[in-house]
């Protein structure tokens, strides 16, 4: 009969029991790896907020809970308020939609193209269909937000947490690299860069969407255009599809206004510029102020957002990034040795 001695396998059961364990831990953790990766990201963007009131009032908790209260202040209300917005708009097209009459604007389309088509009908299905498909976008958002609650906590609770144990947590967290120390800060500072460069792109371009937003709505009559370059420059943050989610209702509140010409020529100026801001000069500016190549920010966007939602707007470049980064700096390493084999 052959013995087995555990000893020789203990090794191999200690690491199978360690896998099993960090599988463990993540599952338990995936329901709220937005709201962990969310309090990262706005902790590393408002440490030095942070360490200047803390500078001033000399308290640690209570820094940290003035941070908490201005990012409740100047993002989390701004965006219910736009999201509620939203909303009620589309829910004022879908009910306008249903009950226009829209013969004299399919008249004033036949004389301006030629074309003897029934835009009537054409028009109010496509009015129906849109209105729906923001109706159900913009309520989408407030049940986001009414399920997020728990999320938003968990997040407020670990920015506390982080920005009073920020640098205590990065010191242990620097331990388990396998890098020299040069290394390691090499590393974190360029983590810490991109972080802001994304952040301070995606800043900076929803502030010109924004701009281009508010050029065209007051250049073809639509009421209140501040509010709605404020709601585009909100929702420029979304890839592709976020202007898209706003500036159409401009557009059709011209159109059943009986301002066809005006209504026409919205779409053409939005759907040309803020089209192309968003989906082309979007990647190449964030990748200028992060210094990470533009298909690495489509790339990252893209597929953060299906993967981590709205926070892998940053995450998604980010880990691409860290990637990137950690393989330029063994790629620097091993070029450094082979140097060094060939002088001696």
């Amino acid at each position: 009969m052959v013995s087995v001695n555990l000893k020789d396998y203990s090794r191999y059961i200690l690491l199978i029991i360690v896998l099993l364990l960090i599988y463990l831990s993540y599952k338990v953790i995936e329901p709220l790896l937005p709201a962990l990766l969310g309090a990262i990201i706005f902790t590393i963007l408002l440490h030095p907020v942070y360490l200047r009131i803390n500078k001033k009032i000399k308290k640690k908790g209570l820094s940290s809970l003035i941070i908490i209260v201005l990012i409740v202040v100047f993002i989390i209300i701004p965006l219910i308020f736009f999201a509620n917005t939203l909303f009620n708009q589309a829910i004022n097209t879908f009910n306008s939609a249903n009950n226009l009459e829209l013969t004299s604007v399919s008249e004033t389309l036949k004389e301006v193209t030629g074309l003897n088509i029934n835009f009537e009908r054409h028009i109010r299905e496509n009015l129906e269909e849109v209105s729906k498909f923001f109706l159900l976008s913009s309520s989408k958002i407030i049940e986001f937000l009414a399920k997020g609650t728990i999320s938003l906590l968990i997040m407020f609770f670990l920015i506390y947490l982080l920005l009073i144990r920020g640098t205590e947590i990065i010191s242990k967290i620097k331990k388990l690299f396998p890098m020299k120390k040069e290394d390691k800060d090499k590393l974190f500072s360029e983590i810490n860069s991109i972080i802001k460069g994304l952040f301070k792109g995606l800043f900076l371009i929803a502030i010109l969407e924004g701009v281009i937003a508010w050029i065209g709505f007051s250049l073809f009559g639509v009421p209140n255009p501040i509010i709605w370059a404020l709601v585009i420059a909100l929702f420029a943050m979304i890839p592709v599809v976020g202007p898209l989610l706003v500036w159409p209702f401009a557009a059709i509140y011209l159109l059943i206004n009986n301002q066809v010409t005006n209504g026409i020529l919205l779409i053409i100026y939005s759907g040309i510029l803020l089209t192309y801001v968003d989906t082309f000069l979007k990647p190449i500016f964030i990748g200028k102020r992060s210094k990470i190549d533009p298909v690495i920010i489509l790339l990252g966007i893209v597929g953060g957002i299906s993967l981590f939602g709205m926070v892998g707007i940053i995450v998604g470049p980010l880990i691409l990034s860290i990637l990137l980064v950690i393989y330029k700096i063994y790629e620097e390493k091993n070029i450094h040795i082979s140097q060094k084999e060939l002088l001696n």
